[in-house]
């Protein structure tokens, strides 16, 4: 008796021990607390905080409010705050961060356009053909000074496509926090990526061409999944369905409606990928879209998310690039910059987004550049906070400061959008990073 009822006490201290432990947070999962102290805060979902605490927890943020309100905890490591502004890390919700481009050939115009185009020369052995398969994950090389560049500008986190290609493959998501990319990866596979150009050298040739195949892919895979549901339900007397990689990396956007980008060039791409995605029902999003103004009529009618570019030359189809150098000069100036302001007017939303520009102070100053052509700041900070953060689905753990959210925080001294505004500290996943002095 008495060893029955050892052994049951032995049996109780195992469970307890066992539960306990799948209970307590792993090594890993804790993170030091900080307590982010007089500073200015703007949550962006809320009124503004003159003079604010926010403690940080294990990579979230515990609670923020008035100084008078919030109580410090006795492990907390004090961050002075004075003089500071806290914004929500900025979020890119469309980048070619950390990839490794080809070389521009000389008398390309556009960066951006070209980059994504990538209409230069393969090498023999191509270790990452696109596809709808291809995860750009595989081929980033983050580096400490283009992460450091990046949280300069006040960016904790991106999404980094794949630049070559019709079908360019799938994006992933990162949270900034290190050099190290399993750490920062959020999503992989976030979103399947289309280039509305044209293959160098082989099919297709031609615009026309690469809508076909577009269409003609998306027709086939909606097939091909009908064939594997059909299969599934009563395989007796049907043909195993033969395995298609390329079908089956396309599957899950016509079927489940994972994410799908388009990256529109032009105006007339803008209205071609809205053609394509009403067709075959896809969630789409529009990149690129810095001729967006010109089709706000198209855009108001049926609304679709855009990750408008922060890059403001002419795309060398448009007019504004065939007319002339002069009017060239006036639209890259003038008339480009204005292009979010202009959506802005017309109620249209929008994200902002770094595109293939890969330093993050020229990113910020591109904004400025928006601001100075009528973009009002608190639309333009919407528009790189919350806005891109709806997009990606992340609205619940990003893009504002709440309690709760991971502590993606940006500390600025002045403004975020002054011209001599430093970032001067950055929270991502909670880990801190310190960069311009702070003043005591």
């Amino acid at each position: 008796m008495r060893h029955s009822v050892l052994r049951s006490g032995s049996l109780f201290l195992l469970v307890f021990a066992i539960g306990a432990l799948a209970a307590a947070p792993l090594p890993g999962d804790v993170g030091p607390t900080y307590a982010v102290r007089d500073c200015r805060i703007v949550p962006v979902a809320g009124p503004v905080i003159e003079k604010g605490t926010i403690i940080i927890r294990d990579g979230l943020i515990d609670s923020l409010g008035p100084v008078e309100k919030i109580k410090i905890p006795e492990d907390a490591e004090i961050v002075a705050a004075e003089g500071l502004v806290a914004y929500p890390g900025l979020i890119s919700a469309f980048s070619n961060a950390f990839l490794e481009m080809p070389a521009r050939p000389e008398g390309q115009a556009s960066p951006f356009e070209e980059a994504l185009q990538a209409r230069t020369t393969q090498p023999q052995e191509d270790r990452f053909p696109p596809g709808p398969g291809l995860l750009v994950l595989d081929q980033l090389k983050p580096k400490p000074a283009a992460i450091a560049g990046f949280h300069r500008a006040g960016f904790t986190t991106v999404l980094t496509a794949p630049a070559r290609g019709i079908f360019e493959g799938q994006s992933v998501l990162l949270n900034l926090n290190g050099e190290a990319l399993p750490p920062m990866v959020i999503r992989n596979g976030a979103a399947l990526h289309i280039n509305l150009t044209t293959e160098r050298g082989g099919y297709p040739s031609s615009l026309m061409g690469t809508i076909a195949h577009i269409r003609q892919s998306f027709i086939d895979a909606e097939y091909y999944a009908a064939r594997q549901a059909q299969y599934e339900k009563g395989p007796a007397g049907l043909k195993r369905p033969a395995y298609d990689p390329r079908l089956e990396a396309l599957v899950p956007f016509v079927r489940d409606r994972r994410p799908v980008v388009f990256q529109c060039n032009n105006v007339e791409d803008i209205k071609r990928a809205m053609k394509i995605a009403g067709e075959f029902k896809l969630n789409a999003m529009l990149a690129g879209a810095n001729e967006a103004w010109r089709a706000a009529d198209v855009l108001k009618k049926n609304p679709m998310p855009l990750l408008v570019a922060l890059d403001f030359r002419p795309p060398q189809t448009s007019l504004y690039a065939t007319q002339g150098e002069e009017l060239r000069k006036k639209a890259e100036a003038e008339i480009y910059p204005a292009n979010a302001a202009n959506l802005a007017k017309a109620g249209i939303a929008f994200a902002l987004v770094s595109g293939a520009n890969a330093d993050g102070g020229a990113v910020l100053r591109n904004v400025r550049t928006a601001i100075k052509a009528g973009l009002a700041e608190d639309a333009a900070l919407r528009a790189l906070t919350i806005q891109p953060a709806r997009y990606l689905g992340l609205e619940r753990s990003l893009g504002t400061l709440e309690p709760g959210k991971i502590a993606n925080i940006v500390l600025v001294k002045g403004g975020i959008f002054d011209e001599k505004a430093q970032v001067a500290r950055v929270f991502v996943d909670g880990i801190l990073f310190k960069y311009a002095e702070v003043s005591k």
